[in-house]
């Protein structure tokens, strides 16, 4: 079971299948949650303390939940939640994965500017490795596309109404997330949560 979501997951991540393709079995939704989250937690982690990572990972996979169910009980095709859903998860963590490393080179960069602010002010500011968030940057458009991709197949819809379904997905995770961060900081005592440099889905 566990080759054929990774067969999946890849061809998707090629825009060579769609979620109806991906392996039907409501037992893999928790696992895929788990990598998922887990994923995410492990990005924010690397800039903020464990407990504030976690509840937004938390927040990212219920933002994404939330627009799955209500696109899908839209179309009248509830059904398909599983598939969908799952892929989403899928495709999201194999990313989350990949912009791991790259990730870790950019934190120390972050947790230097979230310490002192006023660097940002300064004429030399401060700048990412270009090489570093060009690749971030096109992880984060794959990203996107396989969200637009995977919800055009979902809902039986044209491909640029995939599009805005897989941005207001990117807006309601990213309320979700600062959501949770400034929930985290009340109470947790933690700083606030940082623009996510990876949505899922």
């Amino acid at each position: 079971m566990y080759a054929q979501v990774i067969a999946a997951t890849l061809r998707i991540l090629g825009f060579r299948a769609g979620p109806q393709d991906f392996p039907y079995d409501p037992r893999l939704t928790l696992p895929l949650i788990l990598v998922a989250g887990g994923a995410n937690a492990a990005l924010f982690g690397q800039v903020l303390p464990l407990a504030t990572a976690l509840l937004m990972a938390a927040a990212m996979v219920g933002g994404t939940a939330l627009v799955t169910r209500s696109v899908l009980r839209a179309r009248a095709v509830p059904e398909r939640f599983n598939q969908t859903f799952n892929a989403l998860l899928a495709t999201a963590a194999a990313l989350t994965l990949v912009m791991l490393p790259l990730f870790a080179q950019v934190a120390p960069i972050l947790r230097q500017v979230a310490q002192n602010p006023e660097l940002l002010e300064q004429d030399s500011g401060v700048r990412l490795p270009q090489g570093l968030a060009f690749l971030m940057n096109l992880i984060n458009f794959w990203n996107f596309a396989v969200t637009a991709f995977v919800f055009r197949h979902a809902a039986n819809v044209q491909l640029w109404l995939g599009v805005i379904i897989a941005l207001i997905l990117a807006f309601v995770v990213l309320f979700c997330v600062i959501f949770a961060g400034l929930f985290a900081g009340m109470l947790f005592g933690t700083g606030g949560s940082p623009t996510p440099p990876a949505v899922l889905g």
